[in-house]
């Protein structure tokens, strides 16, 4: 029997015929791939879905979101109302010593060349009342209190406002126990003076020979004068007891007072004096003349001796002063200051924003930090300037007070050209002289509560028509209550608030601030 051979099936369209080399792992790859670009057409249609919507959709997402309450906690805290600004500390009023001549004294005559010949004070230390600075030919250079400058050699016999400043300090120092009239220098202040230097251990600085001289020239006639009244009343009394012409002879010269000066009253012609009448009338030329002669010898008592020069004494109107600086050597001839002296203390000006100024008043409390110390100081304002236009003529923009010539302030480091208005800050307690010439922060308190209050941020206040002021407290449970209150210190964006009577309000409670 035949074998019949079986035809192997044609491929058909439903399934394509293997291409030969095929293999199962390459129909499985591309079955793949097939499926991950159905996946991306159907994701990429879905997205494209998204991005259309319809025109309610479209208003439905334009609408405001639900209107929604802003709250803020009550708080308890200080407030302070504050201003901020810079300063810079600068020494008082300076005053250059340099004495320029050498007085008299029992030691010497003076004049000459002045030289240091001792330095008694270093830079930086403290001066105060009474005190030696220096010595200028031997002679020493005083400080003493007083708002008048040494402008003059105070003289016996003097008068002025500025010896009656020197009486109040030698009275002050225990030196000068009264005696002369206010302003004049008499016997009593000479004394005084005398006593000062005598206290330093330096010989009183005198008026002089030319004083002394005068002194001696009127002794010698005040001499003379009382040798021609004794004379005249030593000669024999007629009748009543007064001398006669009979005790002068005709013949004689006239008769001799001291050194060979013709004695008053004495006629010198030869012919009789009168008798008893002319002897009497001699007498009391005699008498009157020795009267004017002590007048005249008073007078040149009372502008000789201790004095106080104006080359030896510095007047500085607060004490105590610091030493600048020393500008001398010993052995140096005084051609320039010796040493300058500042005093009244340190000043402290600061500069501020022309649109602070308005809010600040003398007697504000102020803190002064140092941030190069870290020490932090009390103070006040002291006053509040006009304002300052650095650059302009004058450097002021308004009249001062006091009828003085308005000057500028100084400018404080980095203040450029921006206008200000000077602030002066007067301290609780004396500045430290270490701080001059520091750049300081200074915080002036404009209003500050006395400890913890209640408060609010200020956005929480509203006002009624009626003025009334109130908070709107939110509940937890959504509701909400108007409490009254009323407005004190604002700072730092809070509101101190005092809940009306029968009100009431609790630190932590959410008070309505915005929507």
């Amino acid at each position: 029997m035949e074998a019949v051979e079986t035809p192997e099936p044609e491929a058909t369209a439903a399934e394509p015929a293997t291409p030969a080399g095929s293999t199962p792992r390459r129909r499985r790859r591309l079955i793949v791939v097939i499926a991950l670009v159905a996946a991306v057409t159907a994701g990429g249609g879905m997205w494209a879905a998204t991005l259309i919507r319809s025109p309610e959709q479209a208003a439905a997402d334009a609408k405001a979101p639900p209107a929604s309450v802003l709250t803020a906690p009550v708080v308890q805290r200080v407030l302070s109302n504050t201003t901020v600004l810079r300063g810079v500390f600068t020494a008082g009023q300076s005053f250059p010593v340099q004495p320029g001549a050498v007085s008299a004294s029992a030691g010497g005559p003076g004049g000459g060349t002045p030289i240091v010949t001792a330095l008694k004070v270093n830079s930086g230390d403290a001066v105060d009342s009474g005190q030696v600075l220096a010595e200028v030919s031997g002679r020493p250079v005083i400080a003493l209190p007083g708002s008048t400058p040494a402008y003059r050699d105070m003289a016996p016999g003097e008068s002025g406002g500025d010896i009656g400043q020197l009486q109040d300090v030698l009275r002050d120092m225990g030196y000068y126990p009264g005696g002369d009239d206010k302003g004049y220098f008499g016997a009593a202040t000479k004394a005084a003076v005398a006593r000062l230097y005598q206290k330093l251990g330096y010989p009183a600085a005198t008026t002089g020979d030319q004083t002394a001289t005068a002194v001696r020239t009127a002794q010698q006639a005040v001499d003379q004068a009382k040798q021609a009244v004794r004379d005249l009343e030593s000669q024999p009394a007629r009748g009543g007891g007064e001398p006669t012409a009979a005790a002068t002879p005709a013949t004689t010269a006239p008769a001799a007072g001291k050194n060979g000066a013709p004695a008053p009253g004495a006629t010198g012609t030869g012919a009789p004096a009168g008798g008893t009448t002319g002897g009497a009338a001699a007498l009391a030329r005699a008498r009157a003349d020795l009267t004017a002669k002590q007048q005249d010898l008073a007078r040149a008592q009372a502008k000789d001796g201790p004095q106080l020069p104006a080359a030896e004494v510095v007047f500085l109107p607060a004490l105590p002063a610091r030493v600048g600086a020393v500008g001398a050597r010993v052995g140096d001839k005084v051609t320039a200051p010796v040493l300058t002296l500042t005093a009244g203390g340190l000043n402290l000006t600061g500069h501020l924003l022309p649109g602070d100024a308005p809010l600040v008043k003398p007697g504000m409390d102020v803190t002064v930090l140092s941030e190069t110390t870290g020490v932090q100081l009390a103070a006040k304002v002291g006053s509040v300037g006009a304002l300052v236009t650095p650059g302009s003529p004058g450097g002021g923009g308004g009249g001062g007070g006091g009828g003085g010539a308005a000057s500028a302030a100084p400018a404080a480091p980095g203040a450029g050209t921006d206008p200000y208005v000077p602030l002066v800050v007067t301290p609780d307690a004396p500045w430290d002289p270490a701080l001059e010439g520091q750049d300081v922060r200074i915080t002036v308190v404009a209003a500050s509560t006395q400890g913890e209050v209640l408060a609010v941020p200020s956005s929480a206040i509203s006002s009624g028509v009626d003025g009334r002021t109130s908070v709107s407290v939110a509940g937890t449970d959504g509701t909400r209550r108007t409490v009254e209150v009323t407005a004190g210190v604002a700072a730092d964006g809070f509101v101190e608030v005092k809940p009306a009577a029968g009100a009431e309000l609790k630190p932590g409670e959410q008070v309505v601030v915005g929507r």
